[in-house]
């Protein structure tokens, strides 16, 4: 597989270097920005030519579950420190929410790890 990719990585880069070559040698008298326009249509052909493959479709394996608690707990667990000098019933209340989102993440990851 590498060398088919080296195959076509050398292929591309001559087929370059013979436009570049091509453009550079370009000299009409009556058009002396012909470089740049010979350049500017190189450019678009390539972009209009080019077939990109198409994305897939398909979910990847895992990407259902993207939420985990745990991110959520770690920040809300700063928070509640912070706040439980400056308003303490909002502080306990966020530092022990934090703590269980922190739990929950955890066993959701054990238990899905597991799998």
């Amino acid at each position: 597989m590498e060398d088919r990719a080296r195959i076509l990585e050398d292929r591309v880069e001559d087929l370059t270097r013979a436009i570049a070559t091509t453009i550079n040698e370009a000299e009409v008298p009556e058009r002396p920005e012909i470089r740049s326009e010979l350049r500017d249509f190189a450019i678009t052909l390539l972009k209009e030519s080019i077939v990109l493959p198409e994305a897939t479709t398909g979910v990847a394996e895992g990407a259902g579950n993207a939420f985990n608690p745990l991110a959520m707990g770690i920040p809300l667990f700063f928070a509640g420190v912070v706040l439980f000098f400056l308003f303490p019933p909002v502080g306990m209340m966020l530092f022990v929410a934090s703590v269980l989102m922190m739990v929950w993440g955890l066993v959701a990851s054990m238990v899905t790890r597991g799998r």
